[in-house]
């Protein structure tokens, strides 16, 4: 229980600090806002680093509407 709250603290102090949340690669691909997008997603991110909803959003944007060569 103890544990819980310290999550739910921590929580919180990120909401108060305004701290950016950040995302795996395979949080991203599985979470039901980016669905349809699991395939960019698995293709684009790398395994390793952690990415916010914003950065997300971006890349993925970018890479709809960049231009085919």
């Amino acid at each position: 229980m103890a544990e819980k709250k310290n999550e739910t603290a921590s929580v919180s102090e990120a909401i108060n600090k305004k701290e950016t949340v950040k995302y795996t690669k395979r949080q991203l691909a599985v979470s039901e806002k980016f669905r349809e997008k699991r395939d960019i997603i698995n293709a684009l991110f790398d395994d390793g680093r952690k990415y916010s909803i914003e950065e997300a959003e971006k890349i993925i944007k970018d890479f709809l509407t960049r231009r085919a060569e």
